[in-house]
């Protein structure tokens, strides 16, 4: 290949790929974390870890409030024009914002700990664990922050490194060292999330630009206001990684749960993929916004898309013919929740087609029409926990989330269409379409030279 061709690639795709390939790390990070609970705790109290750790994970999402999707939106905009005075203002406002939340929830977790598992799960023991989990609220959303801001100065791969990985590899580190139980597991991951706030307020610190004096200055924007917004399509996401195995902790026994958490980390897999995609634009979807810039957001839209669905195609053929065997890999009794694993498949692909979508919205301004719909898979996502899971247990709980990941694929493209007049798998159908009459009206055969 010519150096010219490798120097356009390198531009065009080259900090996609490091994104991509800083987010292949979580494998061994993230999915080592989920292997060393599998093997090195009884299925059950695999269970009674995810039931707390899912709790938690909504608990710390209410302390955020999507404050750290707001501030990636709010330095994009601002530093879109240079106003680097307030891309730090909110910075700090976002954070001393997401503390008090945090702080506020953590008091709230702690004084829940015992009713939530003696009166509502009816799993008394579980009663420590989730005053344990609740020490995990504060560093993570500190450390969500700080990687909101990354992604704001379009620091993507320093963002992904703080959102995705390096708490989970601490988490390895520390599990190494300390006797392994369910309480140990959720104080490693506080620990990990700890190490990450400080590693990445110190990226922060490095990558943050210097104020020019006489650049422009922006009205601030509501964080708050903005966040809740935002926070609408987290929470759904929220709950479709934690209501169903709180769901399975009323209704079922605490094995079910853990036969269903590490059928849904396989699936999370493929979402790695789409998710570091989605991270990588949603910035450049702000930009692009705020420069008024719609043909951009298009061509932005589907390229996106694109990358996505050829990052995910061989994990999704992967997970679906060798479904058994990659179960396996945690234990032989996870082999049971195969047919689980087949119907969370189902919706991820869903989610994989409408990749960008939500950020698409969330980004140019359609954030209360966003709202609207995840209200409705909101419901979507209750109702079917609260019929299928008594009945079917980890495969209802896995029908239910799938039913809500398509509701929400579908819900969202139609809104991107009424609103934006355009949706990323319609735009890049356009414009794969558009390369190939292209090609053919440049062919010698169609240009009439034989």
């Amino acid at each position: 290949m010519r150096p010219e061709s490798l120097a356009r690639l390198r531009a065009q795709h080259g900090g996609a790929l490091v994104t991509v390939a800083t987010r292949l790390i979580d494998l061994p990070c993230r999915y080592g974390m989920h292997l060393l609970i599998a093997l090195r705790l009884p299925l059950a109290e695999v269970g009674a870890f995810y039931i707390v750790y899912g709790v938690m994970t909504i608990a710390g999402g209410l302390g955020r409030m999507g404050v750290d999707r707001a501030l990636t939106r709010e330095m994009a905009r601002v530093l879109a024009v240079g106003d680097v005075h307030a891309a730090r203002s909110a910075m700090f406002r976002a954070f001393r914002l997401v503390g008090a939340m945090s702080l506020g929830l953590t008091l709230v977790a702690l004084a829940l700990a015992w009713p939530l598992a003696t009166l509502i799960l009816r799993k008394p023991d579980l009663t420590a664990l989730f005053l344990v989990g609740a020490l995990t609220i504060i560093p993570l959303n500190m450390s969500s922050v700080a990687a909101g801001a990354l992604a704001g100065l379009h620091k993507v791969t320093l963002s992904q490194i703080v959102y995705t990985w390096l708490w989970p590899a601490l988490f390895c580190l520390t599990v190494l060292l300390i006797p392994m139980n369910a309480a140990n597991a959720l104080l490693a991951i506080a620990f990990g999330m700890v190490g990450a706030t400080v590693i990445g307020c110190g990226m922060l610190y490095a990558a943050m630009p210097r104020a020019v004096a006489d650049a422009p200055r922006v009205a601030p924007a509501p964080l708050f206001g903005i966040g809740a917004s935002l926070f609408s399509a987290e929470f759904v996401q929220l709950l479709i990684s934690a209501a169903p195995t709180f769901a399975l902790g009323v209704f079922a026994p605490t094995a079910e749960a853990g036969l269903y958490a590490i059928a849904w980390r396989v699936v999370l897999v493929i979402y790695m993929f789409v998710s570091s995609v989605s991270s990588m634009v949603s910035p450049r979807f702000a930009r692009l916004y705020a420069l008024d810039d719609k043909l951009g957001l298009q061509r932005e839209a589907a390229k996106a898309l694109g990358f996505a669905l050829t990052l995910a195609i061989i994990p999704i053929l992967v997970v679906s013919i060798e479904a058994v065997r990659i179960l396996q890999l945690f234990g032989t009794s996870y082999a049971a929740a195969d047919s689980t694993l087949r119907i969370l498949l189902v919706g991820q692909l869903a989610v994989t087609l409408t990749t960008t979508t939500p950020e698409l919205l969330g980004m140019t301004g359609y954030a209360r029409a966003l709202f609207r719909l995840n209200l409705g898979a909101f419901s979507v996502l209750v109702v079917g926990c609260t019929v299928f899971t008594p009945q079917m247990g980890a495969d209802g709980a896995a029908l239910a989330v799938s039913g809500t990941m398509v509701f929400n694929a579908i819900g969202a493209t139609l809104v991107a269409r009424k609103r934006l007049g355009f949706f990323p798998l319609g735009a890049l159908y356009a414009s794969l379409r558009g390369r190939s009459q292209a090609a053919a009206s440049a062919s010698p055969t169609a240009s009439g030279v034989h």
